[in-house]
């Protein structure tokens, strides 16, 4: 397993990246068009998922550290889910 943590902040960019040094949950993507809105909430809700199950398989192996990791990553996916099922009703629908 990996065991790479992906930083709330970007402070370095690799040479030639285009990095923000914004955090991830300040980012706001525009969306213009319902279906790419349900899409990123579909895919949303599959990471959320995903990650609720690598926390309960960590669980039963005794990895504490890591069962906190992918509960908040399943935390923050669920609140990226709403806010994109909620650009889509905003929006009217597909």
């Amino acid at each position: 397993m990996n065991t790479q943590r992906i930083p709330k902040q970007v402070t370095k960019a690799p040479s030639g990246a285009a990095v923000s040094s914004m955090p991830l949950h300040e980012v706001a993507i525009p969306v213009d068009k319902s279906i790419t809105a349900q899409y990123m909430a579909d895919h949303a809700y599959r990471e959320c998922k995903r990650s609720l199950m690598i926390a309960r398989q960590n669980r039963l192996n005794g990895d504490h550290e890591d069962v906190a990791f992918f509960l908040n990553d399943a935390a923050e996916f669920r609140r990226i889910y709403q806010a994109f099922a909620n650009a889509v009703d905003v929006m009217g629908g597909l």
